[in-house]
């Protein structure tokens, strides 16, 4: 049976997410949070995380502390796998988790051109719960939860990007990018997780006028209508009052349809949407808040 030894004291995504996938490939392991040994070093059948000072991938040594070169452990294990560049290209959060366990909170917000105090303000009391439990661990074996928990994460992990490489190419085939007024929108009548990487499909469109999403409701027989990005000219509220529309968020960047309409009403709902950059939602007569 295979190791998987990670570092003991307070647990990091890094470490927790490095050993989550490596659960996911190996199948069996025995998981271990302590400092490892020569021998540990030395044995290709374990897998020594986020600790160890080496980098050693041949034999399963995946340490970045001993080298400020290197990105954070989970980005060597996904190198490893050979998932490291879909990941790259499917999850906006994958680089900047490497940049946040290499360089800190600080220098990553400089980066990204926001205050640090924002990074701190968005941290998850679900992830701290997580990694909470793990740091109280000394090994986990395949009877655990958690260990349960970890496969799962790191299978699903690794499942979602091939379903969302598979979808970008679905899309580039059955959406259709329509003009409203003088902007335009994503159709696509994919039912299944209608808004499965539709960010990717965004990127690779690169058009500032598509200012809307419509697709299948994941809640309900009908459309879906989303406002994209900052784009506030759209607000949904103007046509709450339509007989065909069966609910629109308070804050006018959502509405929903009653039933599956042809796609050129749908559009025409759409086009009411777009409000006059000069007048608010809230001047409007036909809005409800």
């Amino acid at each position: 049976m295979y190791k998987i030894i990670a570092h003991p004291g307070s647990a990091h995504k890094d470490d927790f997410m490095a050993v989550s996938v490596l659960l996911a490939t190996l199948g069996k392991a025995k998981v271990f949070r302590r400092e490892p040994t020569s021998e540990d070093l030395a044995d290709p059948n374990t897998y020594v995380v986020d600790v160890g000072m080496k980098y050693e991938p041949d034999n399963h040594n995946f340490d970045h502390h001993q080298d400020r070169s290197l990105p954070c452990a989970f980005h060597l294990v996904m190198q490893h796998l050979g998932h490291h560049d879909a990941a790259m290209l499917m999850f906006v959060w994958y680089p900047h988790m490497s940049m946040m366990d290499v360089r800190g909170p600080y220098k990553t917000a400089e980066h990204l051109g926001i205050d640090s105090s924002v990074i701190f303000a968005s941290s998850s009391p679900i992830d701290g719960y997580i990694l909470s439990r793990f740091s109280r661990l000394e090994s986990l074996n395949s009877q655990d939860l958690l260990y349960q928990f970890m496969q799962e994460l790191g299978k699903d992990l690794i499942a979602m990007i091939g379903r969302k490489m598979k979808r970008l190419e679905l899309l580039k085939t059955r959406a259709k990018v329509v003009t409203v007024k003088h902007l335009k929108a994503i159709t696509s009548s994919i039912d299944k997780s209608p808004k499965l990487a539709m960010e990717l499909y965004l990127r690779f469109l690169n058009d500032d006028s598509i200012v809307m999403s419509i697709t299948p409701s994941v809640r309900g027989a009908g459309w879906e209508l989303l406002r994209l990005g900052d784009h506030t000219i759209v607000d949904f509220r103007t046509i709450a009052d339509c007989p065909e529309i069966r609910f629109v968020h308070a804050n006018g960047f959502l509405a929903k349809t009653q039933t599956r309409l042809p796609l050129d009403e749908v559009i025409q709902l759409a086009a009411r949407a777009i409000t006059d950059p000069g007048k608010s939602a809230a001047e409007s007569p036909s809005s409800s808040t």
